[in-house]
């Protein structure tokens, strides 16, 4: 039997499994410390990396320390990226394949990927260390498999088409699929999602008061992360609760007209639209008691869970 790992390394989170184990997501941010003495206590979750000689702190006490590297500020596809977010998923050796998700399908970054994973690794995941062998790397376009899975578990009419929206930390993905699987119209769109509901939060003139008041400098990631808790806090001081449900509405009707106005050629024949990704929970009050839309339980999750369905 072959060994099947998946990977989604996403601009806000890293989702990693191994085929019958549960996901591990994990932040995607990491900071280098090999030099440094920024170590505090590893976590399952955020944990401490040893690769190719360098210490890697990965995860949410990485945005805690100064200068993090964060997929969503730079890019995701870095092997500086991939390698490390993919192998601290696993916990024991590996040896088989990889399937790993990505937005469209590009053979400059699969190429990439490719010489990133396949070898032999040497890892140290929080004091323990692994070899994992890396035969193979199988890719899948994110929000397709999705829709796929969604359609064979009947969560969706079957009677009609789909416009899949997969709305990520920097980028979103929409697709208008066949009950038969056929795509009619796919489009991956960078720099959309939540980092630009956060870069509207932050030039609000309600943050900027803050900024100019206390002279601090607000960065993207950790008010993306203000958003995913639900506190709508930036720190432990700045409130932005006031201002929140105004630009989440102009944020979510701006991106829907322009994925409905590109995809109108192809809605005749909708009859479901479904959200998934990370920013998906953000407009569940506002859409689950409308008729033709479906959020899963755990969007954010719906893409590796299709992939460990196959």
């Amino acid at each position: 039997m072959i060994n099947i790992y998946c990977a989604d390394i996403g601009n806000y989170s890293s989702i990693t499994a191994l085929k019958g184990e549960k996901p591990r997501v994990m932040r995607s941010v990491f900071l280098d410390v090999t030099y440094t003495s920024a170590r505090d206590i590893a976590t399952d979750d955020s944990p401490s990396v040893k690769l190719d000689n360098k210490i890697l702190v990965l995860g949410e006490r990485a945005t805690k320390q100064k200068n993090p590297q964060t997929a969503a500020e730079r890019d995701k596809k870095l092997p500086e990226f991939v390698k490390p977010f993919t192998l601290a998923g696993l916990r024991s050796d590996f040896d088989g394949t990889v399937r790993f998700l990505v937005p469209e399908r590009s053979q400059w970054d699969e190429d990439t990927i490719r010489q990133t994973l396949i070898a032999d690794h040497q890892v140290a995941v929080n004091g323990s260390s692994y070899k994992h062998k890396i035969r193979n790397v199988e890719f899948y376009l994110e929000t397709d498999v999705a829709v796929v899975n969604a359609y064979k578990t009947e969560k969706l009419d079957s009677e009609g088409d789909t416009l899949a929206i997969d709305i990520g930390g920097g980028t979103t993905n929409y697709c208008v699929m066949t009950p038969n699987g056929e795509v009619l119209t796919r489009r991956s769109i960078p720099k959309v999602g939540g980092v630009s509901l956060a870069n509207d939060i932050i030039n609000s003139d309600l943050m900027q008061s803050y900024a100019k008041r206390d002279n601090v400098a607000f960065k993207v990631a950790k008010m993306m992360d203000s958003i995913a808790d639900g506190s709508l806090t930036y720190g432990r001081k700045y409130d932005f609760s006031s201002v929140f449900p105004g630009l989440l509405e102009n944020w979510f009707n701006a991106l829907m007209d322009s994925i409905t106005t590109a995809a109108n050629d192809y809605l005749a024949d909708v009859t479901n639209i479904m959200l998934i990704g990370g920013c998906a929970n953000l407009v569940r009050h506002k859409l689950s008691a409308k008729p033709g839309f479906y959020i899963p339980v755990d969007p954010h999750l719906s893409n590796i869970q299709a992939l460990l369905a196959m």
